[in-house]
């Protein structure tokens, strides 16, 4: 019965903490940007009750650094939805598993298995139909 709360670092990054709290079963982070690592994707991602947006990154990528705020605000915008950031550098195995070839890459999950997917840099309109169609198989 462990849920996790958000605790803001110097970095913009969001990173989990675990906390025993009453009647909680799994987090629920819909609406809200998550950072991933290779041991959290898992419980993130594959296990989620509700649709998840993974965008595959890297800190060298300058079309990552443009697209990032575009998918937050689209993904703030929809709460039926999580986005969980991934850095490939940081996850090469999982950027193995998932086929990741060229960033930035954006994946759909939904019940643990991808449903669709974009590489490349999108303008807001095209994230936030591509956000917006997937907030409605919530």
């Amino acid at each position: 019965m462990n849920a996790f709360r958000f605790v803001r670092s110097a970095q913009p990054s969001v990173q989990l903490v675990s906390q025993r709290m009453f009647h909680a079963g799994q987090a629920r982070f819909t609406g809200k940007t998550v950072e991933a690592t290779s041991e959290s994707f898992a419980q993130l991602v594959n296990k989620a009750d509700h649709p998840v947006i993974v965008d595959f990154y890297a800190n060298w990528c300058g079309p990552c650094k443009m697209l990032g705020p575009l998918l937050e605000k689209s993904v703030a915008a929809n709460p039926k939805v999580t986005l969980v950031k991934l850095d490939v550098d940081e996850a090469t195995e999982l950027a193995g598993k998932y086929s990741i070839a060229a960033l930035p890459t954006v994946a759909a999950f939904n019940k643990g298995e991808i449903v669709d997917q974009f590489v490349g840099m999108r303008n807001g309109a095209q994230v936030e139909a591509f956000v917006k169609k997937h907030a409605e198989l919530a």
